[in-house]
């Protein structure tokens, strides 16, 4: 059985980033990754010090099985996804989510997300088609950048990392988005909240995050029709 988790933290230097996951264990990877890559961020003076976030929350689903491998994402469930997404994401400027979030095998849940929220960058993890699924020779991470807007000069790039599921993976992807945020800055690129406005919203709240997951996992809980009893041993 899994649950769903997600987190809304808020880093030393103001960004907010984002953590939606059906393996609640990753969560330490998601912290242990940021508190490296933001340790000479914080402001502290001493590097041997890792970073703290600003301010965090994090809201959990009750458990569920995930949906059964058919070779497509089921309408119903990638519709629920998106609304719940679109709400999550809000004010959100970096978004971690597993690849195939409460699905079996590797499908794709993220595609027109990341069309959809253009000023936010994302990290998928969980990406077995993308990365591998063996553990001792899966690259870190594989990345690419896609134009930001498609009106005007094309400098800002939106960053798309697939991410081995790993803390030192995660640190790595977290160091290159505020690595290529600041080219982007330097060439003249900025996110521009006049073109997709959900990202000068504030961010959700606890009990909003709440609902939200609740629903996309009472989706996926009906969807896979009721849940049969183990058999009473004699």
């Amino acid at each position: 059985m899994r649950k769903l988790l997600f987190r809304s933290c808020e880093a030393a230097d103001g960004r907010k980033f984002a953590f939606l996951t059906d393996q609640p264990e990753v969560e330490e990877s998601f912290d242990n990754g940021y508190k490296v890559a933001y340790k000479d961020m914080d402001g502290s003076n001493n590097p041997e010090l890792l970073a703290n976030w600003k301010s965090q929350m994090t809201v959990e689903s009750g458990e569920f099985a995930l949906h059964g491998d058919t070779g497509a994402i089921p309408g119903e469930i990638m519709s629920n996804f998106k609304s719940m997404v679109g709400s999550l994401i809000k004010g959100i400027d970096v978004f971690f989510c597993d690849y195939n979030l409460g699905v079996e095998g590797d499908l794709p849940m993220c595609n027109e997300i990341m069309e959809q929220h253009k000023s936010t960058d994302f990290i998928l993890f969980s990406c077995a088609d993308i990365v591998g699924d063996d553990p001792s020779v899966q690259p870190y991470m594989v990345s690419y950048a896609s134009p930001r807007y498609d009106t005007g000069a094309k400098i800002s790039k939106q960053h798309r990392i697939y991410c081995k599921t790993d803390s030192f993976a995660f640190c790595q992807a977290i160091g290159a988005i505020v690595v290529h945020r600041k080219k982007d800055n330097l060439a003249g690129g900025h996110i521009r909240s006049e073109l997709t406005p959900y990202i000068a919203e504030p961010t959700i709240d606890k009990a909003a995050a709440k609902l939200e997951i609740d629903r996309f996992v009472d989706t996926v809980k009906r969807l896979n029709g009721p849940t049969k009893a183990l058999p009473q041993g004699s």
